[in-house]
């Protein structure tokens, strides 16, 4: 150990004056501000007098569609004597908007929330980023699964027309030979595109589930952007409809585009000709219902106890469409069971199905 007078401790307030980070503590039985450190002014471009002054005023700082979210999570802390986790926008006086993220630390005594101390940072770089990966994950995804469409469906048809000359010449060795070759070229091909789509859907379901505060409909959004902009290539007609403008949910962003992204395109390749596939979003008390459907075929009576299952039983086969993936279908119902979620369809031959994910909201204190 160091001698006891080589050793130099600065003021802890000194210290917290000099930190990146805001740190506060806020009185529960006065409703009053303590103490806040110089970083608030930094962050929130406000000067710290209008808390000790008001400390409402920190509330005219919070994005009004963050605005209830927060309220709600402060009164829970009055009396959760738990520490707690949150992310909210801020509005400047600049004009600009500033994520932040609010770590608090409860003072208990004799089972009372005395104080609440805590950590803000501005978390705004990682969350742009976050959100950013988010666009060009779905843009990805989308791009792979229209690519999978474009190219299975002519394979398929050559394989197919491969198999009914074979079958028109069953004596000619030499153009059996020949068609042999081409039907096993389309099936290694069309391997090799779900082959693709697999790895993809196993790598979104191997990272571990980081859930957050996220606009349901702008993750939609984002998910289906190519869809839609793609609409006469593939020669659907795609509509995305919701009950409100924004559905603030606590999901994994990644994750559930995989959802989406399982869910629209086995749509789009079971769906023939020029039908239609319709994606719906409707804020429910503490769920949100999204149903993706489809006016294809319908599910066989065969497949339907077996469409989740991550292992087929011997002797049994799924297969919506030569360019569809059914087996990330138990993808789907992993990654809403992750989400204490859960995943169910209607469907009737000839008249097409549709799928139905409900996940918890996850925004009320707990």
């Amino acid at each position: 150990m160091f001698p006891k007078e080589n050793i130099h401790i600065e003021p802890l307030e000194t210290i917290l004056g000099k930190a990146d980070d805001i740190f506060f503590v806020f009185d529960t039985e006065k409703l009053a501000l303590r103490y806040v450190n110089d970083a608030f002014e930094r962050i929130f471009q406000r000067k710290t007098e209008e808390l000790f002054s008001s400390p409402e005023a920190l509330f005219n700082c919070i994005h009004p569609e963050d605005f209830q979210y927060v309220q709600d999570n402060f009164t829970s802390w009055l009396s959760k004597p738990t520490p707690g986790v949150l992310e909210f926008r801020i509005c400047r006086p600049d004009q600009t908007n500033r994520w932040i993220r609010l770590k608090t630390y409860p003072l208990v005594v004799e089972g009372q929330v005395k104080s609440i101390s805590g950590i803000a940072e501005d978390d705004t770089a990682r969350k742009v980023s976050m959100l950013s990966l988010q666009q060009i994950n779905g843009w990805k995804n989308a791009n792979l699964e229209i690519i999978a469409h474009d190219l299975c469906g002519p394979i398929g048809i050559v394989k197919m027309l491969a198999s009914l000359i074979g079958k028109k010449l069953p004596d000619n060795t030499e153009i059996l030979r020949l068609t042999q070759l081409i039907d096993d070229i389309s099936r290694r091909n069309i391997d090799l595109i779900q082959g693709l789509r697999s790895t993809e859907a196993k790598a979104a379901a191997s990272v571990e589930l980081n859930k957050e505060r996220l606009d349901v409909v702008w993750t939609i959004q984002q998910a289906l952007d190519l869809y839609l902009k793609s609409q006469d290539q593939l020669q659907k007609d795609i509509v995305f409809t919701t009950s409100h403008k924004q559905i603030y949910a606590a999901i994994d962003g990644l994750k559930f585009m995989q959802i989406i992204h399982v869910l629209v395109s086995n749509a789009i390749n079971v769906t023939p000709g020029a039908g239609k596939i319709k994606v719906h979003l409707e804020e429910l008390e503490a769920h949100f219902l999204l149903s993706v459907a489809d006016t294809g075929p319908g599910i066989p009576k065969k497949n339907r106890p077996i469409l989740f299952n991550d292992i087929v039983p011997a002797g049994e086969k799924v297969e919506l469409d030569l360019t569809s993936n059914p087996s990330s279908l138990s993808l789907v119902k992993k990654l809403t069971d992750e989400h204490q979620g859960r995943i169910w369809f209607e469907t009737a031959e000839d008249k097409g199905t549709t799928f139905y994910v409900e996940i918890p909201l996850g925004l009320q204190p707990e």
